[in-house]
């Protein structure tokens, strides 16, 4: 494998196929859906043992609970969260009418709180890092950023912009954090898919040439279920992650130097007809185990994988 581009090195392309994936400046692009994200896991582990650096990692929803684990250089994580997922600390029964919700946000605080750790991913700052949430309270998309460099912007507490990015409406509350500025006001945030947009001109901006997309709901989509919560809970999630991919490959394909990009997708070689809440473990273990394989097929097949 050529030797990977330090952040922010931009090196020529000469053709399309004559620099591998992670030979130069290389974004990652992590779609939520909830349970559905442990097939991105499992995919994710698998890039990470090929050796292929990321020099930033944008996570919407459950995406920014998987590039967390990334920043924080711990991609073991992945397989322990997703393999064995506590979903007895997860998902904590306990509905409310202000703001509207089913399941308690404390009880997740706690439980990713043993896994993720603001002081390992600042001691590491593998590379840059943005966690998509939206801002119901102020209006707009908000993308915290955690910088590799010593000096770089660090939106703080690293968390609770984790949770708030997580935090699907209805399902959780949402979450309250302090804006940019001391004298902002504070931002409510709930999970970053409820605008299916993510911004990649700053990406572009810091130096990102080639664009990976681990989408959980491509190819053949989930498949047809009986009418109810799980189906139109399938349903709005494969519409927000599909809009998501379609709108962001646009800016690309827009952009002035879009001659210089490549994007790629990877996605579950056949359909994840799971729970999408109900995070059980049998579940995930498959998800995950096939995430592993379809990476390395995708990897071996990486042409035809390319959309832009």
């Amino acid at each position: 494998m050529a030797e990977p581009p330090a952040p922010g090195e931009i090196r020529p392309l000469n053709s399309s196929t004559d620099v591998p994936l992670g030979g130069r400046p290389t974004a990652l692009i992590l779609s939520g859906g909830a349970s559905l994200a442990a097939w991105q896991g499992g995919a994710l582990y698998a890039l990470e043992r090929r050796g292929i650096p990321f020099q930033a990692v944008l996570g919407t929803s459950a995406g920014s609970l998987n590039g967390a684990a990334y920043l924080q250089g711990d991609t073991e994580l992945l397989k322990k969260l997703w393999t064995d997922i506590p979903r007895e600390k997860l998902m904590r029964f306990s509905p409310r009418l202000s703001p509207p919700s089913l399941f308690s946000m404390d009880a997740v605080r706690r439980a990713l709180g043993e896994l993720l750790s603001e002081e390992r991913c600042r001691a590491r700052r593998r590379c840059w890092f943005y966690a998509v949430s939206v801002d119901i309270r102020n209006g707009g998309t908000v993308q915290a950023q955690y910088s590799p460099e010593p000096d770089g912007p660090w939106d703080s507490p690293f968390l609770d912009h984790v949770l708030g990015s997580i935090a699907v409406p209805f399902v959780f509350p949402p979450v309250e954090v302090q804006g940019a500025r001391p004298d902002a006001p504070r931002r409510l945030l709930v999970d970053g898919h409820l605008t299916s947009f993510a911004f990649l001109d700053t990406l572009v901006e810091r130096g990102a040439r080639d664009f990976l997309f681990l989408n959980v709901v491509g190819g053949r989509g989930p498949r047809r279920t009986p009418m109810g919560l799980k189906r139109y809970a399938n349903a709005l999630i494969t519409e927000a992650m599909q809009s998501q991919l379609v709108n962001s490959v646009e800016v690309l394909r827009r952009h002035r130097r879009s001659e210089e990009f490549r994007a790629y997708e990877f996605h579950p070689s056949e359909p994840l007809n799971m729970s999408v809440f109900g995070f059980k473990k049998a579940e995930c273990r498959w998800a995950f185990d096939l995430g592993l394989q379809d990476a390395e097929a995708c990897l071996k097949d990486l042409p035809t994988r390319r959309i832009l």
